[in-house]
């Protein structure tokens, strides 16, 4: 089996998982990370391959510019196994919405998976995940996309809604602490440009996206959210979803 990968990972976490899915599935991958990727080359990907699209879940929706980067993708009847991880909030709309966007774009959803990771905001929710348990669900959620692959399959039914939710948003932004050297990695590495390489202390508060990159990328560990909003919504948030969540799995009848 033929396996393409496509996701968006700013911390590296959807990468994990998709990675997870398809080590399952196949030893025969290639792979497109479209995180920083602004290529707008089409790809087209043929009836007989399998597509594992991933993408983290941003205030209950796709990231925009993953959906902006996903466009680009065909396929041709293409069986997909469609990915949402979040951090132990909730998915809302973004598995249903990344289920659409894959079949307007020529693809068929065998199977759909809402795995959880450590929140990219709030890390104390969802501390460590995934986990062995999760890593464990991964496996079984292959092997049963792997099964229904080999056959005949019918309509998935998903949840969420449409229209999909408006996405909200917290006014915080990660920025340096002393501790940074202005190497330029975070620079380098934002998926959206929001960091000045002359100046890599601050960020372009109308560019962030708060994914988190230039946090999990800092080499000295200088970048995070700071400041009273911030910790004041911690506070909240860490309170309301302290609960472990599992994840959910789906598959075409």
């Amino acid at each position: 089996m033929k396996i393409t990968t496509i996701y968006f990972s700013a911390t590296y976490t959807t990468k994990r998982v998709v990675e997870a899915v398809a080590d399952n599935l196949s030893n025969e991958v290639m792979a497109y990370d479209i995180t920083n990727d602004t290529s707008t080359d089409e790809v087209a990907i043929s009836a007989d391959e399998v597509v594992v699209v991933g993408v983290p879940v941003y205030a209950g929706r796709v990231p925009a510019m993953a959906v902006e980067r996903l466009r680009r993708f065909r396929g041709n009847n293409t069986p997909a196994v469609v990915v949402a991880v979040y951090g132990n909030r909730h998915y809302d709309d973004a598995v249903l919405e990344l289920h659409d966007i894959m079949t307007e774009q020529g693809f068929r959803t065998v199977s759909a998976g809402a795995f959880i990771a450590q929140h990219s905001i709030f890390p104390k929710v969802g501390k460590a995940r995934p986990d062995a348990e999760d890593i464990s669900d991964i496996k079984a959620f292959a092997e049963k996309s792997a099964k229904l692959v080999a056959k005949s399959f019918g309509k998935i039914t998903l949840h969420g809604n449409r229209p999909y939710k408006v996405p909200g948003g917290i006014p915080i932004w990660p920025t340096a602490s002393k501790k940074c050297t202005a190497c330029g990695a975070c620079a380098r590495l934002c998926p959206t440009g929001a960091i000045d390489p002359e100046s890599p202390k601050g960020v372009d508060k109308t560019k962030c996206i708060k994914c988190g990159r230039c946090i999990v990328v800092c080499p000295t560990k200088a970048r995070r959210f700071y400041g009273i909003k911030y910790s004041l919504a911690a506070a909240r948030f860490n309170s309301a979803f302290a609960t472990r969540r599992e994840n959910e799995m789906w598959f075409a009848e």
